[in-house]
């Protein structure tokens, strides 16, 4: 059974990796490309901030929303770690915009909904190279987070593995001080 279980942890790592390396492929430098995404509602005039942590300096930073209404009116501000207003915009249609960075640091976009009634809206603001040629996100992106996910499963069964190992190991050599 430890075997099984040695081996169903270091099969689950394999394809973790394999998943993240295939998928690199299309993301150059996907852990260090950062994203952030709001799927939901704006409630009548109020604001979804959405936060992009750790961005580089002439690395260009995408935005995309895609109002679900047509006549959902939201006003979209970019601004840059010091404060300063990037982008100022008011848009009913699917949006998209690409900026590049002046500086390094925390980025944040928030959308205002402008309407006197709640807006469904789904949205991302990421790294450019997260987006397709059709200014979509990208479908690896999903594919590396869950080749993450497979590879710290795998982690967690090669750790269980591991410490089934050590106490069979104690229980051997509890059991052999006892018969001497």
């Amino acid at each position: 059974m430890r075997r099984n279980v040695l081996a169903i942890g270091l099969i689950t790592l394999l394809i973790g990796v394999t998943i993240i390396s295939i998928s690199s492929i299309r993301v150059p430098d996907p852990l260090h490309s950062t994203s952030t995404m709001f799927k939901g509602i704006i409630d009548n005039k109020s604001r979804t901030i959405l936060v992009l942590n750790d961005v580089q300096k002439g690395k260009n930073i995408s935005l995309s929303i895609i109002p679900y209404n047509s006549f959902d009116l939201i006003n979209i501000k970019i601004i840059n770690p010091k404060g300063t207003l990037m982008f100022d915009q008011n848009s009913s249609q699917e949006f998209f915009s690409t900026l590049a960075p002046t500086i390094s640091g925390n980025y944040s976009a928030v959308l205002f909904n402008l309407n006197n009634q709640d807006i469904y809206t789904n949205s991302m603001f990421g790294n450019s190279i997260l987006f397709d040629s059709n200014k979509h996100p990208k479908f690896e992106i999903y594919t590396i987070f869950s080749g993450v996910i497979i590879f710290l499963i795998g982690i967690a069964i090669c750790i269980i593995w591991i410490t089934l190992k050590f106490f069979e190991m104690l229980r051997t050599k509890t059991r052999y001080k006892q018969l001497s």
